[in-house]
């Protein structure tokens, strides 16, 4: 073999050494990004777990001061209509 034949080989061998090496640490990057991301999204969904809780609880609250308003507004009807009485019998 010639010596430049050689060369040529060694330096291929080490470029595909390189690219096996650069490969690697790329797809450990991605599977690190991966991961911080899983986490992440799993913080999210946490969080978002929590907002659904407490929008329920806005709604019960909302709900409750509604049937509430309601009651007391026919209760004032009913007061009123009872002054009106009071009213025309004087």
């Amino acid at each position: 073999m010639s010596t430049g034949l050689i060369i040529a080989i060694v330096v291929v061998v080490v470029l595909l050494v390189l690219a096996v090496i650069a490969a690697r640490k790329a797809k450990a990057r991605r599977e690190i990004e991966r991961e911080r991301m899983r986490e992440q999204a799993g913080g999210h969904r946490n969080e978002a777990e929590v907002h659904a809780v407490k929008a329920q609880e806005h709604e019960e609250t909302a709900r409750e001061a509604a049937e509430r308003a309601e009651r007391e507004r026919e209760l004032a009807r009913h007061h009123g209509n009872k002054a009106d009485d009071l009213e025309q019998k004087l």
